[in-house]
C-alpha cells in the first residue's frame, strides 16, 4: 500500500491537468449519510415519495421537510482531510484542475475548492416552479415549509436533480469542455460506485494511457476492473499522503 501511495503522489504531482471525481464516499466521512449502503437513506424511505417530480407535486410539505432534515444534518458537518487534500491540489494545478462531484452538500468549496459542478444539483439552492429561478437559501431549519418564490409566490423546490430528471447540463457541459481542451493527464475517482454511464464514461476518458486512472474506494466497483491503481481504503486517511501540506 505504501508503495501505491507513493506512486500516485508522484502521478499527483508530475500530471499537467488532472479532473477528479467525486460520490457519496468523500462525504460520508464526515457524517453525511449515503444513500444506498446499509444505513442508507434509501433504506429508511421510498425514494419515490420524496425524490420525484410526481413526489413533490402530490406532497410538497413532505418532501421538503425531508429536505430540511438533511439540510439541518449538513449544516453541523465539515469538510474533512479528503476535502481539504482536493482544495491543495487544486491550489497546485489552478486552471488544469477540474473536480466534478455527485453529492449536493457544500463540503467542497467550504474546504476551498473553486473549480468544480455539481452534477447532480445543490442542497443549499432552492428553485422556483414558475420561473425557474436559483437562489441559495442556508437556512436550516427553514422557517417556512414549502419555501415560496419571494418575487412571485409560487412554490420553490430543491434544486437537485431528481429520479426521471436530467443531470444538470451545465456541470455535464463543464466536465465534457475541460475534457476536451487539452490532454488530462490523471483522473482521480473518489468515494463513488462509478453506477451511473456517465461518471463512467467521464471516469475512463484517459483509458489506455498509462498510469492516468486511480481509483480511491474501500471497496470494488464497476470501474475497479479498468483502473490503473486502485488505493483500498478512506479517502480522509489515502488523499492527505498523496496531497500532503507543506
Amino acid at each position: 500500500m505504501e508503495h501505491d501511495i507513493q506512486r500516485a503522489q508522484s502521478l499527483a504531482d508530475k500530471a499537467e491537468r488532472v479532473l477528479v471525481i467525486t460520490g457519496a464516499g468523500i462525504s460520508a466521512e464526515s457524517g453525511v449519510p449515503t444513500f444506498r449502503t446499509a444505513g442508507g437513506l434509501w433504506n429508511n424511505i421510498d425514494p419515490a415519495k420524496v425524490a420525484t417530480p410526481e413526489a413533490f407535486a402530490a406532497d410538497p410539505a413532505f418532501v421538503w421537510r425531508w429536505y430540511d432534515e438533511r439540510r439541518v444534518q449538513l449544516k453541523e458537518v465539515q469538510p474533512n482531510p479528503a476535502h481539504h487534500a482536493l482544495a491543495r491540489l487544486e491550489a497546485a494545478k489552478g486552471d488544469q484542475f477540474f473536480l466534478l462531484t455527485q453529492n449536493v452538500d457544500d463540503l467542497h468549496e467550504r474546504a476551498g475548492s473553486r473549480r468544480l459542478a455539481h452534477i447532480h444539483g445543490k442542497i443549499w439552492e432552492v428553485r422556483c416552479t414558475r420561473e425557474k429561478t436559483v437562489r441559495e437559501d442556508f437556512r436550516a431549519p427553514l422557517p417556512e415549509i414549502p419555501p415560496r418564490c419571494p418575487h412571485c409566490g409560487a412554490l420553490e423546490r430543491p434544486n437537485v436533480v431528481w429520479f426521471g430528471e436530467m443531470i444538470d447540463q451545465d456541470a455535464a457541459q463543464a466536465t465534457e469542455l475541460f475534457l476536451s481542451r487539452c490532454e488530462v493527464n490523471l483522473i482521480l475517482v473518489i468515494g463513488t460506485e462509478s453506477s451511473f454511464g456517465y461518471i463512467l464514461d467521464w471516469a475512463m476518458r484517459t483509458r489506455g494511457k498509462p498510469d492516468s486512472l486511480i481509483e480511491i474506494n474501500p471497496g470494488d466497483t464497476a470501474l475497479s476492473p479498468y483502473v490503473d491503481l486502485h488505493l483500498k481504503g478512506k479517502a480522509g486517511e489515502i488523499l492527505p499522503r498523496i496531497v500532503p501540506e507543506r
